[in-house]
């Protein structure tokens, strides 16, 4: 069985294990509703700026669990964690953000359900509209297009969110807010929750960036800036089989001044009193 078939089998447990995937109705009546989506997290977007003047290696990479995520459920939580390691040879300075993508599929809502959200299947299509969608490829996320189950079952797109900037306690375009980021508690903070100064090895985010708050060295790897997933309970039937896609961006710097011109931070933000002292000229 070649990769293509296994994805296909996958997608086709999925699609007809109703019962696996039900779950109680936040009405806590005795309707069970159905819903799954795909939600896969990937490294993308490494950047890295400047080399001291003796030309020793700068780079970083994202690390983490980051495979995909085939069978998601609502109400059930899965594991995620994104973190930086220095696997350069010179100390270096690092930030993150994040993007969100998502995509659902049409549903046969044709039922007694006032909310519109329906007990139906995807509705089925037996031939696709170019070009198909790409679960890897989010410009191919396109309302219209379809997904290819098998030769004779499409499921057409019908509703896309596609790199969508990831705000810490931002608002979120629906139906985002259903797809909860866990944060550590105590690492992660920002303007409306401020580090104490004993507060060592956590992540300050400003204006779309989480900084990191030390300087890494060599082998250094950051604290977690994400520790799990979590599909609310109350996710909507509408949205079943639907692609989620969250992508970590990363930036690394040497430990020079030039950081704060290249990242465009202002004496007035907090990430520059977090890193004056610990660049050099």
């Amino acid at each position: 069985m070649n990769q293509r078939e296994k994805w296909r089998h996958l997608f086709r447990v999925f699609y007809h294990s109703k019962g696996f995937f039900a779950f109680f109705s936040i009405l806590l009546s005795l309707l069970l509703i159905m819903g799954s989506t795909y939600a896969w997290i990937i490294s993308s977007d490494e950047r890295v700026n400047r080399a001291e003047e003796n030309q020793k290696k700068l780079s970083a990479k994202i690390t983490g669990d980051l495979d995909p995520v085939l069978h998601w459920a609502p109400g059930t939580v899965k594991t995620k964690q994104i973190k930086v390691k220095n696997n350069g040879e010179v100390p270096t300075i690092v930030r993150l953000s994040l993007t969100e993508s998502f995509v659902s599929f049409e549903t046969d809502a044709q039922d007694n359900h006032d909310d519109g959200n329906g007990n139906g299947n995807l509705t089925v299509y037996p031939a696709p509209v170019l070009p198909v969608v790409n679960v890897k490829d989010t410009s191919t996320w396109v309302v219209g297009k379809t997904y290819e189950m098998n030769a004779n079952t499409h499921y057409k797109a019908n509703f896309t969110l596609k790199d969508q900037t990831y705000a810490y306690r931002g608002t979120r375009a629906k139906p985002l807010p259903a797809i909860q980021l866990n944060f550590p508690n105590g690492k992660v903070f920002d303007e409306n929750e401020q580090p104490a100064g004993t507060d060592k090895a956590y992540w300050y985010y400003e204006d779309g960036y989480f900084y990191y708050s030390e300087v890494l060295r060599p082998n250094e790897e950051t604290s977690n800036l994400l520790d799990s997933v979590t599909l609310n309970a109350a996710y909507a039937n509408r949205y079943k089989g639907a692609f989620y896609k969250l992508v970590p961006a990363m930036d690394a710097h040497d430990i020079t001044k030039e950081l704060l011109s290249d990242w465009g931070i202002h004496s007035t933000d907090y990430v520059y009193s977090l890193y004056q002292s610990k660049l050099s000229n």
